[in-house]
């Protein structure tokens, strides 16, 4: 009897429902709530070049942490100036460009960037009475042997010396295991509490540039450094693919199926919405000619769920009026180029139709109404 009046109480529910020409309410998604944070350190050389660079990654609701080492020769697409390599970005742009470069690269949010010059470096380590590295080769300057194999206990000068060292016939992965020696004896080292960490940054003066003050970058080290601790610290290198650009130079371009699965394992929290989705690649050309024009519309489309695969000069400057163009007249296509208006700030009259390619799924031609 009770199963049948349930039944019959479920029919005359269903009934309303219908008499009201209502659904009843879909249970809301849970949207996942990102705990992780990164940070891409850079250090500078002697000629302004990104001698060292490597993303990390720090996640208190998990309490562990990531480093991603990063080739300096590899290929990156700088917003407003075009393909390049990340060693280069500290010299051609500013910090937060490298920043967002590396975010497009390999499809994670990155949040700050703190740039420190060897010099500066040096000044670190020497403050914190030295760190100690596993040293696995001779490191020799001038006539001078500064560092022989086995566990050291190096100074500023040393620490940079090891750092920046590739012997003749090495590749590139020598130099990167050299770099997580350094990094991980400055990790163990460290003051521990931020008030005092902060401080030996800020008394760094030029040679440390930071997104975040001193207090927050603080935190952020002593977080990846109690990872260390605790063994919860992963490093690891990007995956590359060598490639030959002539004139004896190195570069590697991304290996992009192997930088997927680094990412899912490593920075699971921090993928972007809208990076792994199809259908949504905006490539921009400035109109107008002004610098800096496709980084500030990088900074609409990416929050937006759009992908930046590029910005470079349209054919010829002067335009007036910003042109979002799609590849036909589907309705898909128009719900696309309106979205990407939306995002910009500029009215759905600027929607065209176009031949584009296969590069992008829609192009930006940006006219003077934009508003950066």
């Amino acid at each position: 009897m009770a199963l049948a009046l349930l039944a019959v109480a479920a029919l005359a529910f269903a009934g309303y429902l219908a008499a009201k020409d209502v659904e009843p309410p879909a249970a809301p998604s849970a949207q996942p709530v990102r705990t992780q944070s990164t940070l891409l350190l850079q250090v500078a050389g002697l000629d302004g070049e990104g001698v060292a660079n490597a993303l990390l990654g720090h996640d208190p609701g998990t309490r562990s942490g990531a480093v991603v080492l990063l080739p300096p020769q590899v290929l990156v697409t700088v917003p407003g100036a075009g393909p390049g390599q990340l060693g280069r970005t500290l010299v051609d742009a500013r910090p937060e460009t490298a920043r967002a470069a590396v975010s497009d690269l390999i499809g994670v949010t990155v949040d700050n960037s703190w740039v420190v010059t060897l010099p500066g470096l040096m000044t670190l380590v020497d403050a914190l009475g030295g760190i100690s590295v596993e040293v696995d080769t001779q490191v020799v300057q001038g006539q001078e042997v500064l560092l022989n194999p086995g566990l050291r206990q190096v100074d500023g000068v040393r620490a940079a010396a090891f750092l920046t060292h590739l012997g003749e016939g090495e590749p590139e992965q020598a130099r990167l295991a050299r770099i997580q020696e350094v990094l991980d004896g400055l990790l163990d080292v460290l003051p521990t509490t931020p008030a005092d960490l902060a401080t030996r940054l800020q008394a760094l003066g030029d040679g440390s540039m930071s997104s975040q003050p001193a207090p927050g970058l603080a935190s952020f080290l002593l977080g990846i450094a109690e990872d260390d601790e605790q063994e919860q610290l992963q490093y690891d290198v990007l995956p590359v693919i060598p490639i030959d650009p002539g004139g004896g130079m190195t570069a590697f371009r991304l290996d992009a199926e192997r930088a997927r699965s680094l990412v899912d394992r490593l920075f699971p929290n921090s993928v972007p919405a809208g990076v792994r989705e199809a259908g949504n690649r905006v490539l921009v050309l400035n109109g107008v000619g002004t610098p800096g024009l496709g980084e500030a519309v990088r900074r609409r489309l990416v929050p937006a769920g759009f992908v930046f695969v590029g910005s470079r000069n349209a054919p010829s400057f002067g335009v007036t009026a910003t042109q979002v163009l799609v590849a036909d007249t589907s309705a898909d296509a128009r719900a696309l180029g309106e979205r990407v208006a939306t995002a910009l700030g500029v009215p759905v009259t600027a929607i065209a139709t176009q031949p584009l390619g296969t590069v992008a799924d829609v192009v930006v031609v940006v006219g003077a109404d934009f508003q950066g």
